[in-house]
């Protein structure tokens, strides 16, 4: 399979991870965890705040179509949530299975065959479409965002166990992380205006927002850092932010490639751009990180 030179960079400084978490909304490290084993079908999350016509659906898929890239086929990952499902080209089953976990980093998924992982920009690419039926799709509707969010992650944990003959158990391990901090002269940005709606913007050594929690930002420095991060902040707002580093920085690449991105010269990297465009600060630890052992997985069966 020949993927293209650019996917191949951006995939190694951006992590799938990062950037599954603009796909996916966000992530916490205090969240709750999804279950330790895989099943056919995932319950409605049990929350005091569901809604009570949620929680007699089981959330699942009701059709899925999961086809392998062609060989020699130039590959471009996309896609993106549906109201009804979820589209994705050119992702490889280890994208997949960290939308199925609570994780930011690729060491966070271990025990992945060689033909299944891509954090390193090789292994076997497919064209992902999955919906929901009309009674799920209602009863989704009426959950949170959180509890969407979680509803898709045992979705997709279903969905692999069927196709993919999924089997996994979780660990924790003392890892590197990084504990982010507020700096001397404090935060560097503000609180979102209650009558702002929000958004968000993210490129290859951007992002911005307004009306964002911290973490979501949190969610993305982890992919960028290959590093778990950790929120000892204290702060709970939303917020409008603005953050543009430069990616190459410490990076062989190409002098041809470089002048691609001529503006990146100018930007600070990104553990100095975090301090300065945001008053915050990264400080290398150690702690446990949760980590999904892959004990059996196979090539998607066919339609």
């Amino acid at each position: 399979m020949n993927v293209s030179g650019s996917l191949v960079l951006k995939s190694s400084l951006l992590t799938a991870a990062g950037f599954l978490a603009l796909c996916l909304s966000t992530y916490s490290q205090d969240k709750p965890a999804p279950p330790e084993t895989s099943a056919p079908a995932a319950a409605a999350p049990n929350s005091a705040n569901a809604p009570s016509p949620a929680n007699s659906v089981s959330f699942a898929y009701d059709v899925v179509s999961i086809k392998p890239v062609k060989v020699g086929m130039t590959v471009t990952m996309s896609g993106h949530p549906l109201p009804d499902g979820l589209t994705f080209r050119g992702f490889g089953i280890s994208d997949f299975i960290r939308m199925a976990f609570p994780v930011t980093i690729s060491n966070q998924i271990v025990g992945l065959p060689e033909w299944a992982d891509t954090s390193r920009g090789i292994g076997d690419r497919f064209d992902l479409d999955a919906k929901m039926d009309e009674e799920t799709v209602a009863a989704f509707n009426k959950l949170s965002r959180e509890q969407q969010q979680e509803a898709r992650r045992a979705m997709m944990i279903a969905l692999l166990a069927d196709r993919c003959k999924l089997k996994y158990h979780k660990e924790t391990r003392e890892m590197p992380i990084y504990n982010l901090v507020i700096g001397k002269n404090g935060p560097r940005f503000k609180e979102t205006p209650p009558d702002n709606k929000g958004r968000w913007t993210g490129g290859w050594g951007e992002i911005s927002g307004d009306n964002i929690k911290l973490d979501w930002i949190i969610s993305n420095l982890s992919g960028q850092t290959r590093r778990v991060v950790i929120d000892k902040t204290g702060l709970s707002g939303k917020y409008s932010f603005s953050l543009k580093w430069n990616p190459l920085e410490g990076q062989d690449v190409p002098q041809s490639f470089l002048d691609q991105y001529p503006d990146f010269k100018n930007r600070p990297g990104l553990v100095d751009a975090i301090q300065e465009q945001l008053g915050l600060k990264l400080e290398p630890a150690k702690g446990p990180v949760d980590v999904y052992v892959i004990d059996h997985i196979e090539k998607p069966s066919p339609d």
